[in-house]
């Protein structure tokens, strides 16, 4: 028989951690952080000090109490870990480079390999390099041991190498090579490119994982094709997100209304944040801006992005920057503002500017300011405020915010300050978004299609909707709690 165990995803929006075994093999389908959970018990940096995270972690629930799959140099306190429960695990496959995704991948013992597609790689170091992240948060890839560290300290030995990871470089739609069973990635549409569902052969039961899926945006032939690809499959592990929404907005519906909100501000500043992974909406922005015949600016995060997936020669269709221009942040004291030597300027954001200096595709804030109808911005972080304090955008001016709306207290209290800031500098505002996940209809139709003897809801805090909503269909729908293991094929 095989065994499905949700790990993390159960009753919650993210986090997801499958457990698929067998008496042969087991294997990971995702290793997410579940971020409710860390933004609910952190106080401080204190909470993720290195010498104690993984305790905290498993204390608190982030991490599942089980033995034999975490790193050694973190582990101080083996009385957390169930010695009933103890694997080892032939491989994590992780279905896209969202945070809650694969972010607990870091606590997951060196010798694990990981699979990821290379532009899914790419992604994940890109959000890594440029994010400001430090210690073990960067170690997805490439790992430090923390005791041979410290005590290479102690003792005054020769520097502690980083060593690589294993990695399963995979492609789309070929099993995955190293995997301990017959396992296809297929892509699927959602807000970060390089997102993949899977279809598992095990000697018992064919078993379909969605990952995070949608079928309204720019490359929804993917989705459908990942449905025609899973058709009568025994298990489903659909996520289930907005079970309990039936709003739908496109991503043409989302180019239409921003075109047409900018043409109202004929004479105005223009700025939009958006996330820097969802390279789509960025493309949607840029198209939108060139329609209005305006010069669309980027942030150098989203820039370094579009650069990076570049270099590593990814499929993934990239948006065109012939016209658009890299905003020039101001970050030194002397040299109005704009001295590269300046300590404040280093890593990715230094080598960038380096890199186009001398060119016409930098912009600093009082070009902008001069001629403000001429300029469409296209930023990823509510610090950008800071920059139209610089700009100094005209009264009425428009800020649109192209990302999901907040969801928690915290996020609540987060935007409150952002409004006091939007305000303050005197701009309209509004919220044009598509999500990147299903509504209750697309989700429907998706299982319907599909056909599994077995639905197992994830990634929803409403995973009983999918029962009620299916009752009448011959499919049974496997409500299941974290940690709880259900056996198929018995």
């Amino acid at each position: 028989m095989v065994s499905i165990c949700l790990l993390g995803g159960a009753g919650e929006i993210g986090g997801n951690k499958i457990l698929l075994q067998e008496k042969e093999w087991a294997i990971l389908l995702d290793f997410g952080l579940s971020l409710k959970k860390r933004r609910e018990y952190e106080i401080g940096y204190g909470f993720e000090r290195t010498n104690r995270i993984l305790k905290n972690y498993l204390l608190v629930g982030i991490l599942p109490k089980i033995n034999g799959i975490y790193r050694e140099d973190l582990m101080l306190d083996e009385g957390l870990i169930s010695s009933e429960r103890a694997f080892s695990i032939d491989c994590c496959i992780v279905s896209h480079g969202h945070l809650d995704h694969y972010g607990a991948v870091t606590f997951l013992k060196m010798e694990t390999p990981i699979a990821v597609s290379k532009s899914m790689k790419a992604l994940i170091e890109h959000a890594i390099e440029t994010s400001g992240r430090s210690g073990i948060d960067r170690e997805i890839f490439i790992y430090k041991d923390r005791k041979k560290e410290e005590l290479r300290k102690k003792t005054g030995k020769e520097e502690v190498e980083e060593v690589e990871r294993p990695l399963i470089i995979f492609e789309e739609d070929k099993k995955i090579r190293g995997a301990p069973i017959e396992i296809l990635p297929i892509p699927v549409d959602h807000s970060i490119p390089a997102t993949f569902g899977f279809r598992i052969e095990t000697s018992k039961a064919s078993i379909a994982y969605t990952s995070d899926i949608r079928f309204h945006g720019i490359v929804s032939t993917y989705t459908q094709d990942f449905v025609e690809n899973v058709k009568g499959i025994d298990v489903l592990l659909v996520e289930g997100t907005r079970i309990n929404d039936s709003t739908t907005k496109s991503e043409d519906d989302v180019k239409k209304e921003v075109v047409s909100e900018t043409l109202k501000k004929k004479e105005k500043l223009i700025t939009v944040l958006v996330s820097s992974l969802d390279i789509d909406r960025i493309r949607t922005l840029i198209e939108a801006a060139e329609e209005c015949d305006r010069i669309p600016v980027l942030s150098p995060r989203i820039y370094h992005l579009i650069k990076t997936l570049h270099e590593v020669e990814s499929k993934v269709k990239l948006p065109k920057l012939e016209n658009a221009k890299i905003y020039f942040e101001k970050r030194s004291i002397i040299d109005e503002g704009y001295f590269l030597g300046s300590p404040h300027y280093r890593g990715w954001v230094k080598k960038i500017y380096e890199s186009l200096s001398g060119t016409d595709k930098l912009i600093k804030s009082e070009e902008i300011s001069k001629d403000q109808d001429e300029f469409f911005l296209i930023f990823n972080s509510h610090q950008c405020l800071f920059e139209l304090a610089e700009i100094q955008p005209i009264p009425g001016s428009l800020f649109i915010e192209s990302t999901s709306e907040p969801h928690d207290e915290e996020q609540e209290i987060e935007w409150e300050k952002v409004e006091r800031w939007i305000n303050l500098l005197r701009l309209d505002t509004r919220r044009i978004h598509a999500s990147g996940h299903a509504n209750r209809e697309d989700l429907l139709k998706l299982v319907k299609e599909i056909g599994p003897k077995i639905v197992i809801p994830i990634h929803t805090e409403n995973p009983r909707e999918f029962k009620r909503l299916l009752e009448k269909e011959d499919i049974k729908v496997e409500i299941m709690y974290e940690g709880e293991e259900v056996n198929i094929g018995q």
